[in-house]
């Protein structure tokens, strides 16, 4: 899902370079990837004055997933698929499902890129998999949307192996991020009931997740002052994946 969306009347800012970046992080190129609808926040990816934070997100999550190599990888919230390429390099196999219509779309694009995916329409509530299904899971900028973060989180350790890795962001909520939003034309409550301390609390009294590392960005502020937040749970205890 997203931090933001496309907003008539923005400066419309000149594109970053789209290379391979020191830490890691390489994505497609603009023209690669579909927008899939009005909250698609894929513009702010390559713009000067938002890439940084939008890619550090993805750097963040990267970094708490590792440098693992896993059998099954399910991206919850994929959007553009812009996150698709880099785990594909991590996943012998990637899944990844959105509420959002335009599957074909982001398809088209991975074929294009020569990312294999499997694609679903699906809500985290309902997803279409097995118990014990994958061994790693990222969700990035999707629970502060839901109220359910108990059932959500639950939903996630159902199709995580023993020992599976889930790796979550979502922004914080403070003043800074909160005017932010509402520069954007948001009300930050309507789009973002869950706050980034109500998701902290709820990962840590699930009783199917043990909290294994969280960050923030920028990684040097207090977490409550920070922009963005990446917590890795680990699913039960296994000594392998």
């Amino acid at each position: 899902m997203v931090l933001g969306r496309s907003t008539a009347g923005l400066l419309i800012l000149p594109p970053v370079s789209t290379a391979s970046e020191p830490t890691g992080l390489s994505l497609p190129p603009r023209s690669a990837l579909a927008q899939v609808d009005a909250d698609d926040p894929i513009e702010y990816y390559y713009r000067t004055y938002t890439a940084w934070l939008y890619r550090a997100r993805l750097r963040l999550a990267l970094r708490m997933l590792g440098s693992s190599r896993f059998h099954s990888l399910l991206e919850v919230g994929y959007g553009s698929g812009i996150l698709l390429p880099e785990l594909a390099r991590r996943a012998d196999r990637l899944v990844a499902i959105d509420v959002h219509a335009h599957v074909r779309a982001v398809e088209l694009s991975m074929r294009g890129l020569g990312i294999e995916a499997e694609l679903h329409r699906a809500s985290l509530f309902d997803m279409p998999f097995g118990v014990s299904e994958f061994n790693a899971l990222v969700c990035l900028s999707v629970l502060e949307h839901v109220t359910e973060l108990d059932e959500a989180l639950t939903q996630f350790a159902n199709v995580l192996r023993p020992g599976g890795v889930a790796v979550i962001g979502f922004p914080t909520r403070n003043p800074v991020t909160d005017s932010l939003f509402r520069i954007l034309g948001f009300n930050p409550r309507e789009i973002h009931p869950s706050s980034h301390g109500d998701i902290i609390k709820a990962a840590r009294r699930n009783s199917n997740f043990d909290v294994e590392r969280t960050g923030q960005i920028p990684a040097w502020m207090p977490r409550p002052t920070s922009a963005y937040v990446v917590l890795r749970l680990v699913a039960g205890h296994q000594e392998k994946l």
